[in-house]
């Protein structure tokens, strides 16, 4: 199963249905064209000159790899819970806290909530979400060629 932006939102709608009841807005939707992240939820805001600024959420994924659908499904939720989790403390996601996470001071990345959410599910679901995943045994898409370095992928925020 290739990302592109017909899986993608398949999966999200899926996901949301079950893992999340709904809770969850349609993001959009984005590839990357990497080996290195397997998944990013990104968020923006609208412009400033506006006078309501409006939030941009977006799920992307690497179309690097055919992964299988379980592999497919649990980054795509890992995903979620981060847009999740976003929605639920923005103030989390600030770009002072970006910042701060960058020198090292704070990572909330994978912090306890997100913890919390990943070991709910995968006990209550079967999933089996992670902070990374090794994706050295998953199948390149045809399109693409294989790199010197593929070992354990981090997920990206």
């Amino acid at each position: 199963m290739i990302a592109d932006y017909n899986t993608m939102p398949h999966m999200f709608w899926e996901c949301n249905r079950l893992y999340f009841d709904h809770q969850l807005r349609t993001p959009k939707f984005g590839l990357m064209h990497t080996y290195r992240n397997l998944g990013k939820f990104e968020y923006r805001w609208g412009e400033k000159k506006k006078p309501v600024k409006k939030r941009h959420m977006v799920i992307l994924m690497s179309d690097y790899f055919d992964f299988d659908e379980e592999t497919f499904r649990n980054i795509m939720v890992h995903e979620m819970i981060h847009y999740y989790l976003y929605l639920n403390d923005p103030s989390d996601c600030s770009v002072f806290s970006r910042f701060l996470r960058f020198f090292g001071f704070k990572s909330s990345d994978h912090g306890p909530e997100f913890i919390a959410i990943a070991q709910k599910l995968n006990e209550q679901y079967g999933l089996n979400i992670t902070k990374t995943y090794d994706a050295s045994s998953i199948p390149l898409a045809r399109t693409q060629t294989p790199e010197k370095d593929s070992g354990s992928m981090p997920f990206s925020h």
